[in-house]
This record gives structure tokens, C-alpha cells and sequence, in this order.
């Protein structure tokens, strides 16, 4: 037969009344120990090791407590020093008045090398720049004393043009200067047989009216014609 009465029986009712209570003293106690083993597992092992399971001790090393890295040159043994004498250039003179260094005293027991030529520092010279331009046209081209005439009188006609008959015209471009000398002659057209060296000896010794250019005498080119004619 069942009790009317199940919740005051055997101190069933101070143990409901109670449990909620109980249980929460619990829950926090258990959360504090776990909390205080932690800290205490914290505090009682060394900062920066680590124990794996296998037993090896791995040290975690901070960016400061790094060394330099090692190098990559191989590290090869050093040259033995050599100790060289010294070079004696003699003992030093102390300067004159009005000297602004000191001079060395050549030790008299050295031996001379040999004759020592001193040469003198070479002077560049410049060289004067001179005009070669030759102008094809200007104001007052260039004309032959006598005219073109005198020049055809000295024309000695070759033999063997003279022989063989040999006519035609010359043409000669010659290089006049200021002061009218023909510096050069150059053929632009011959008949040969000797015929264009005996024009080019003609011309060149010919004497000219130098050019002009805006009143000043200038170097001029000009072409000259002559006829050989039997």
C-alpha cells in the first residue's frame, strides 16, 4: 500500500529543496579547481618549451635570441702575411725658407737605375682652321688675265695629237683662291692623246682675277674650256 505522503518520507522534500542549490556549488566548484590546475600547470612549466609524447624537447627560440646565419663561403684557410721590407726613399730634409714642402736626401749608397730622361710637357698646338670651301657661283666669278685667249696661247700641242690628227675640246674645272693662283685642275671632259695634260699645264700656269662675294675675295671653282684645233 502506497503513502499518501511520498515527499515527506525519508527526507525526500529537503532533498529536492536542496539539489538545485547543491548543484550549482558543484558545477562552480569543479569549474575553479580546473581553472587552478591550469594556472598552476602554467606557472610550474618553463615558458618556451614544449614536451611532445615522444619524449623530445623542442625550445621554441623568439626572433631575438636568433644568431646571424651561418655563411655560405666556405671557409678557406688564411694566406700566410707576408712581411715586406719597408722601401727607403731616404731621410727626409727639412725645407728652406720660402719652401712650401720638404725635400728627401738621397742615400749615397744607393746605386743609380740607369739615365732618367726628364721630358718636357708637350704643348698641344692648335692648328689654324682654314677654309677649303670652293663656291660653285658667286657675285664676280673669277677671270683669267689676258682672257681666254691667253690661256689658249699657251697650249703646246702634243706630237702625237699633232700626228694622228687628234681635235676637240677640253674641259677643265679649275680651283682658284683668293689671291687668283690655280691651286688645282681636274678634267671633266678630254680627247687624250696628251691633249688634257698639255690644257691642265696651260690652266695652271695662268694667273686669274680672284672672286668675289658680298666684297670679299673668296675661293671659287670654274670650268674652263679649250679647243685644240689642227
Amino acid at each position: 500500500m502506497k503513502s499518501e505522503k511520498p515527499n515527506t518520507e525519508y527526507g525526500a522534500f529537503e532533498l529536492k529543496k536542496i539539489y538545485k542549490k547543491n548543484y550549482f556549488i558543484g558545477f562552480i566548484a569543479a569549474i575553479i579547481f580546473h581553472l587552478v590546475v591550469i594556472a598552476l600547470y602554467i606557472i610550474i612549466k618553463p615558458e618556451g618549451q614544449y614536451e611532445p609524447e615522444n619524449g623530445i624537447k623542442v625550445r621554441i627560440l623568439k626572433y631575438a635570441e636568433l644568431g646571424p646565419p651561418p655563411s655560405i663561403i666556405r671557409n678557406e684557410p688564411l694566406t700566410e702575411k707576408i712581411n715586406a721590407p719597408k722601401p727607403n726613399f731616404g731621410k727626409p730634409v727639412a725645407a728652406k725658407k720660402g719652401e712650401a714642402v720638404s725635400e728627401f736626401e738621397v742615400p749615397k749608397e744607393s746605386g743609380t737605375q740607369g739615365d732618367v730622361k726628364v721630358e718636357p710637357p708637350k704643348v698641344e698646338v692648335k692648328k689654324e682652321v682654314v677654309d677649303e670651301t670652293y663656291y660653285v657661283a658667286v657675285d664676280m666669278m673669277p677671270e683669267p688675265s689676258g682672257g681666254i685667249e691667253a690661256i689658249q696661247k699657251k697650249i703646246i700641242y702634243p706630237p702625237n695629237a699633232r700626228r694622228d690628227k687628234v681635235e676637240g675640246k677640253v674641259i677643265i674645272k679649275a680651283f682658284i683662291d683668293e689671291s687668283g693662283s690655280v691651286r688645282r685642275a681636274e678634267i671633266i671632259k678630254g680627247i687624250g692623246s696628251g691633249c688634257d695634260e698639255a690644257a691642265i699645264a696651260a690652266v695652271m700656269s695662268s694667273r686669274f682675277r680672284p672672286g668675289r662675294m658680298n666684297g670679299k675675295v673668296v675661293k671659287v671653282q670654274l670650268t674652263i674650256s679649250l679647243v685644240f684645233k689642227l
